[in-house]
């Protein structure tokens, strides 16, 4: 058992990071090792753990009373703490900390943000302090309580002693301005897997949750009149800074979409696959080319997430961007599929250590804050 006053004291660290996106299709768990003079993160293992398949399907249906999210607290809880066990066995080792996201259900941009999972059951199971409910303090002191890991891509990429533009394809999209010396500049750049995903689970009927290896998207044509209309967004014009999630992409938008473009043969279907591919990569290049590039060119675009194993969403990237190189972060050390739950185990150590881990000037706080609670038992 270890107690968090002990756990501070220690410059090295075995933390876990747990987390679930928006995408909602797995429990990302990453095991670390964190030195705090001078700091240094080492990778350890990670896996994705599926959700149970039930507490998935209400979860993506969304529909609650408070009945229901009480269950799911404690349910989503116990999966977290399941998917540890079972990296665990694999990969034993003693941890001192644990960083858990949970699950966001709710998020609203300056408003209002909630991820459920008790932690308690973390805590109790694996006998250390749990930090969780990362982002409510953001939205306490006037910020978004998002993105987060922006901190954590200068934590990571800083010491390159140039600038990168680091971007991560989970369910949103969302870009770090890493910059030797400068403070990052970062936001949300509208959906990245999340339109993709629901878009497969609707054309295969529910037997297909992405579009495997863009197949599908690579035997379709680019409608421009579609793209024009997605492009005309209004998040897509939106100034930083900004975030996003299912409230703004979710099913209703996938919905509306279909309705709009109304794909009935399969090469149509192909075709909407293809123009929403074209239109993540044509957002994510409009935010560069509009609040970052004006700012600080970048030489290299860093990418991580679940979007890097689609070929054809990498290729329109990389050729909407050229000449500037497009690469992913496992060049660097770090698994594309698990930089976002290595970076709630290094907020966790942060949080310990009292360091505050906003960037206000990302998520409109108007002062840094610690971030996280912890729990212990």
């Amino acid at each position: 058992m270890w107690r968090l006053t002990e756990v501070q004291q220690l410059t090295k660290r075995r933390v876990a990071g747990l987390m679930s996106g928006t995408s909602m299709d797995g429990i990302d768990v990453c095991l670390c090792e964190i030195q705090t003079h001078p700091w240094q993160c080492r990778w350890l293992t990670a896996q994705t753990i599926p959700y149970p398949e039930s507490l998935r399907s209400s979860l993506v249906q969304n529909q609650a009373n408070l009945a229901q999210i009480a269950h799911w607290h404690r349910q989503i809880g116990e999966a977290f703490r399941d998917a540890l066990a079972k990296v665990l066995a694999d990969f034993p080792t003693e941890l001192h900390l644990i960083g858990s996201h949970g699950q966001t259900v709710y998020h609203e941009h300056q408003n209002m943000t909630l991820q459920l999972g008790e932690v308690a059951f973390l805590a109790a199971a694996f006998g250390c302090p749990v930090v969780s409910d990362f982002r409510i303090h953001d939205v306490a002191v006037g910020g978004s309580g998002a993105p987060l890991i922006p901190y954590v891509d200068a934590r990571l990429f800083s010491d390159l002693q140039r600038p990168v533009l680091a971007l991560n394809l989970g369910g949103i999209a969302n870009v770090t301005l890493v910059a030797h010396g400068q403070v990052p500049t970062a936001f949300d750049c509208g959906p990245a897997n999340m339109v993709l995903d629901e878009l497969a689970s609707l054309f295969s009927r529910g037997q297909m949750r992405v579009d495997q290896d863009g197949v599908w998207a690579a035997q379709g044509q680019v409608r421009p009149d579609w793209l024009d209309d997605l492009m005309a967004h209004p998040f897509i014009h939106q100034s930083p800074p900004k975030s996003a999630g299912r409230e703004q992409f979710g099913s209703p938008f996938v919905q509306e979409l279909v309705n709009h473009t109304n794909p009935g043969s399969a090469h149509s279907w192909y075709d909407l696959f293809a123009t929403v591919t074209r239109f993540t990569a044509m957002a994510i290049f409009y935010h560069y080319e509009r609040w970052i590039q004006p700012e600080q060119p970048v030489t290299e675009v860093i990418v991580s997430g679940g979007g890097v194993h689609n070929p054809v969403l990498m290729r329109e990237l990389t050729q909407i961007f050229h000449p500037i190189p497009v690469s992913t972060s496992a060049n660097y050390g770090v698994n594309p599929d698990s930089k976002e739950a290595l970076a709630f185990a290094i907020l966790a150590s942060e949080r310990i250590d009292h360091k505050p881990t906003n960037i206000p000037a990302v998520t409109g706080a108007e002062r840094p804050v610690l971030l996280g609670k912890i729990t212990e038992l």
